[in-house]
């Protein structure tokens, strides 16, 4: 009945093409729409379709590598053509995976919404396929499901507003994102993002200050790939900061190795925004939705901040049972239900799902085939300019959208290798996976961790900068404020410096030794960087230029001590104090991110080889400071800088005596 009514039954006009004009049809025989140069949204393919109009052959030739389904297996049945019996869909997978094309299926009832979690995992997907070349996404009409999953997807990789990608998914696809929960989960999708994206709590957006474990959890959301898999015991700015001293210290420039072009979006996207009217999407949500029957409260378009505003209860619900420590049982409901998540190992200190880092490419030309024929890219009806009026919203950080993408274009975002990875994805299909020991986990984790001081690759294996580049030809890619801190006259000649000296110079940073700049000027330099990181995706890879060992050391420090809870309590340190005669066990019996985190920072010490004992003993004490929040003239002062110092020493001399044997690589 459904399907007669809302698109014609066997006579469906979705899976009819002589029912759409050719600029409807942007593969000739689907109903389909390019959103962005490398998304496309369309109709659910057939059989028959695939056959009559050689789409397979169309994909290829547009470089689309990847399928994604959001449709549930029997849905639609007495729509178009029929099922087939092996899939339950219109098609057969393999059809596409015989061809190279790699196919998901996410499951996602019609007309609904889907977890937020869930939607995290798809955008991962996304991003990941990405890298590969084009995606096609379908669900039935490729409207509703697909409109809200590309949507969620542009809010995550460009930080737009979920307004303004509901509006630019619309005026490419007219009539997508069809209900008012799914505008809703749009919505609720971007204030989700808000937390998880928050390095540094005082800073804007501003969220609840949390712990480390939590801190934890977070960002192994936002990961993924090599990173999700390394650092899930480590804050990602701890592991970068230590790689930058050490590469500062040893002259190692990094070097570009393998790259993938950000593309421009910002133009086009805030000239098709700001021709709509985000007024109209206020109207939808207070309208009576043909698929509820209870009255809905209009959420701001405005983001809200838990700690400023009254959040919608799902947001709010969600916001607040990831800021806290999670139980097990708590932990295990965040899951969502795909396969992706699944398939990988659950870290016993958090169990939620992985995702990727933010910086992805929305648009990764260089694995389109050149011979690609990009006039159909854009062809879409054109918009009622009676209808179209121009916004009276203010297209939030237009300016900083516009630089954040516009300017990232000289920067190369670093994605290593993934294993190969299998071409079916289903989510309704299970996959079971073997779980690795605990101990081969853990040494597997600290090989990871560790720094190769005789290698010549930058963070996480890749390579950023040809060694020949001049400091001016870097700078191009910088922000102006960015470039004003990396231009610092002494930085100028580290590389004049000796070896010893330019170590000596790293270890002074760490411990605070500052002899060049005024603490305030630091201090506003600083600044800047967590602001950067906060609200820019493309701020971890800019800090890989930064040329300043002292901001570098002050911003990881700073990171520490803004915890909402000292990295050591006091229970640690009787911990460590009661074990103390083998320090390397005795770091062993705290948590396992405290334990990660301390060590990072130690062997980053260790590969600055021999430096003076007098500045070893400041390191120290610097780092105490931060781990513990305790001056050395405190109470119990004297009590938690002997014990710790005792601790860190021991744990030099072990990790010393294993880099002179050779028996293992550090940092």
């Amino acid at each position: 009945m459904q399907c007669s009514m809302a698109c014609g039954g066997r006579a469906c006009k979705y899976e009819n093409p002589a029912r759409w004009s050719d600029q409807e049809q942007a593969i000739k025989g689907l109903y389909s729409s390019w959103i962005t140069d490398n998304i496309l949204a369309m109709s659910r393919p057939s059989t028959e379709v695939i056959e009559k109009y050689n789409i397979i052959e169309q994909f290829q030739r547009c470089g689309i590598k990847t399928v994604i389904n959001l449709q549930r297996p029997g849905e639609h049945a007495s729509c178009g053509n029929p099922l087939e019996q092996e899939s339950g869909f219109t098609y057969l997978p393999e059809a596409f995976m015989e061809a190279g094309i790699y196919f998901y299926n996410f499951g996602w009832k019609d007309y609904g919404v889907a977890s937020l979690t869930t939607i995290l995992d798809m955008v991962k997907v996304m991003t990941f396929a990405l890298q590969e070349g084009r995606v096609a996404i379908h669900c039935h009409a490729g409207l509703g499901r697909t409109g809200v999953l590309i949507a969620c997807y542009l809010v995550f990789a460009t930080r737009m507003t979920a307004d303004q990608a509901i509006l630019f998914v619309r005026a490419k696809r007219p009539n997508s994102i069809q209900t008012r929960g799914q505008l809703l989960c749009v919505r609720e999708f971007s204030q989700f993002l808000i937390p998880l994206r928050n390095v540094f709590a005082s800073c804007e957006p501003k969220a609840h200050t949390v712990t480390l474990s939590q801190y934890l959890i977070r960002q192994r959301h936002l990961l993924h790939g090599y990173e999700s898999r390394h650092l899930k015991h480590v804050p990602k700015l701890i592991h970068l900061v230590c790689k930058l001293l050490l590469d500062l210290a040893e002259n190692r420039q990094v070097i570009e190795q393998e790259v993938v072009d950000i593309p421009d979006l910002s133009t086009e996207i805030e000239e098709t925004v700001s021709q709509l009217a985000s007024a109209r999407l206020d109207k939808e949500l207070t309208r009576q939705d043909s698929s509820s029957s209870e009255p809905f409260s209009v959420l701001r378009s405005n983001p809200l901040h838990a700690s400023e505003h009254e959040c919608d209860p799902l947001w709010h619900r969600e916001n607040v049972d990831y800021l806290q420590p999670l139980s097990r049982s708590k932990r295990r409901l965040s899951y969502s239900d795909s396969d992706l998540r699944r398939a990988v190992f659950v870290s016993e200190q958090g169990e939620t799902p992985w995702s990727m880092a933010v910086q992805v490419p929305l648009c990764p030309k260089a694995n389109i085939p050149s011979n690609v024929d990009n006039s159909h890219l854009h062809t879409l009806p054109e918009l009622n300019q009676e209808v179209l009026i121009r916004s009276t919203f203010n297209f939030i950080g237009r300016d900083k959208l516009k630089s954040d993408i516009k300017d990232s274009t000289g920067y190369k975002s670093r994605f290593p290798k993934e294993v190969k990875r299998s071409q079916t994805f289903s989510s309704g299909l299970a996959y079971d996976r073997k779980e690795e020991k605990e101990e081969e986990e853990d040494e597997e984790e600290l090989k990871a961790l560790n720094y190769n001081c005789s290698g010549k690759s930058s963070l996480f294996g890749k390579r950023m900068w040809s060694s020949d580049d001049s400091d001016s030809s870097r700078a191009e890619h910088d922000f102006h404020d960015i470039r004003d801190i990396s231009e610092i006259p002494h930085i100028v000649v580290q590389s004049e410096l000796t070896l010893e000296a330019r170590r000596i110079l790293a270890a002074k940073a760490l411990a605070d030794l500052n002899e060049f700049l005024e603490a305030e000027e630091v201090k506003q330099k600083v600044e800047i960087w967590q602001k950067e990181l906060n609200s820019q995706n493309g701020a971890w890879d800019k800090i890989c230029t930064e040329r300043d060992p002292f901001i570098l050391s002050s911003l990881m420090w700073s990171w520490i001590e803004q915890l909402k809870e000292p990295l050591l309590s006091k229970t640690d340190i009787d911990i460590l104090a009661k074990n103390n005669t083998n320090s390397q066990e005795a770091l062993k019996l705290l948590e396992k991110g405290k334990y990660h985190t301390i060590l990072c920072i130690l062997n980053c010490v260790v590969n600055l080889r021999a430096i003076p004992t007098d500045i070893e003993e400041l390191v120290l004490n610097r780092a105490v400071e931060a781990f513990t929040k305790v001056s050395c003239d405190a109470k119990d002062g004297q009590y938690v800088y002997s014990t710790l110092k005792n601790v860190f020493k021991g744990i030099l001399e072990h990790q010393r005596q294993s880099l002179k044997e050779g028996k293992e690589k550090l940092l």
